[in-house]
């Protein structure tokens, strides 16, 4: 009997606490809840650039977590739109109140024996169901494209949906995302160096000459904007201009953020770009060696396929310049194969056969080579 005395007594308390404010106070006009739900997933996604920045979350973790913001910011704003300019009055509250004076305690007494009781059986955590812990980034992004497609000029739904085609590795939707964020709203080193980003990633790994000046932009806004200053350092790789990409990778090691997940790139490049200067007589063309492998592995997919293109890519250049170096061939032709581009590599063939003469030792050394690769070079005639 005690203990249902002092459950009459809370519950009558907590439903006065509930009832009074409505019963008493003039009903005011109130902002939509939706609005304020909108100002929280922004300060959200700020906080997320900014982790992302920093190197504290994974850019997996960091393209989930936005898409599904983003999906919430576009319906909030939807909903914001949508709600009427709501003013009860006093009766409503009044009926509200008296509703749930009566409901609330009821509510309590009536379920209690079902979900309250101490003999009620234990759920286990190994046996509950998960809800929500995993996140359809797809159908996020499918529903922001809907959405964007009705209205080409939101420019948040466009910042959501840029650095998710980034992460995905879509190239292409991913400039046009970043054009139509620049194009409405004022530029940031973030989202200028993110369009140089998905013109790299457009460009299978190159660092375009449009891309560089995206992000000579981006320093100008930001001169310390880490990015911006990785893709310029392997513009310079990639250009065959060791003495310069060393110098431009040890800067970045040494001012970046100790912890960055960008580190054991630069660290490959700057050792890569260390070996490209210091050969005097006969330069060997880079490119991504075993150990470059091992240190991608702990990036995500995306920038470990940035990584190794972009080597690859400034090896192509430097064979094309230095086509004698038939190491550097044996290297481009490994090179493609992992990133799974066959035709590349009868490309590469081809051009071997047409750089070295038939029968020279070079080029036998370099068809057995890549018969131990699995190529037929037979097939690569020029």
């Amino acid at each position: 009997m005690l203990f249902w005395l002092i459950a009459f007594v809370l519950a009558a308390t907590a439903t006065l606490v509930i009832v009074l404010p409505l019963l008493v106070r003039p009903a005011r006009t109130a902002v939509a809840r939706e609005t304020y739900d909108e100002e929280v997933y922004r300060a959200q996604l700020n906080e997320l650039r900014e982790d992302e920045a920093r190197g504290s979350i994974g850019s997996e973790e960091a393209t989930a977590s936005r898409a599904e913001i983003g999906r919430r910011l576009l319906r909030a704003r939807e909903a914001a739109e949508a709600a009427p300019d709501a003013r009860p009055q006093a009766r409503s509250a009044v009926v509200a109140g008296l509703a749930v004076a009566l409901l609330l305690p009821i509510g309590t007494f009536l379920f209690y024996d079902r979900w309250g009781s101490p003999d009620a059986p234990d759920q286990p955590l190994a046996s509950r169901e998960a809800a929500g812990d995993t996140l359809d980034v797809d159908a996020a992004v499918a529903e922001i494209e809907r959405r964007l497609a009705a209205q080409p000029d939101d420019a948040a739904g466009w910042n959501v949906v840029a650095p998710v085609y980034l992460r995905l590795g879509q190239g292409e939707k991913a400039v046009t995302a970043f054009r139509n964020v620049l194009r409405l709203s004022p530029p940031t080193a973030q989202t200028v160096s993110g369009l140089g980003e998905a013109l790299v990633q457009a460009a299978d790994g190159k660092v375009t000459p449009e891309a560089e000046t995206e992000f000579r932009r981006a320093l100008s806004l930001d001169a310390q904007w880490v990015p911006a200053r990785f893709f310029l350092a392997l513009s310079l790789s990639q250009q065959g201009r060791a003495p310069e990409a060393a110098e431009a990778w040890s800067e970045l090691l040494r001012t970046g953020p100790p912890d960055g997940p960008w580190r054991p790139v630069a660290e490959a490049a700057l050792a890569d770009a260390r070996s490209g200067a210091g050969v005097a007589s006969t330069p060997q063309a880079p490119g991504p060696t075993a150990d470059d492998i091992r240190n991608a592995e702990t990036l995500s997919d995306t920038d470990r396929l940035a990584m190794v293109q972009g080597m690859v890519s400034g090896l192509a250049e430097r064979l094309r310049v230095q086509p004698k170096d038939a190491e550097g061939w044996k290297r481009l032709l490994r090179s493609y194969l992992v990133l799974k581009q066959p035709d590349e590599a009868l490309a590469a063939l081809r051009q071997v056969r047409a750089v070295f003469p038939e029968a020279s030792p070079e080029l036998m050394d370099i068809m057995s080579f890549a018969r131990e690769l699995g190529l037929q070079p037979d097939t690569a005639t020029p």
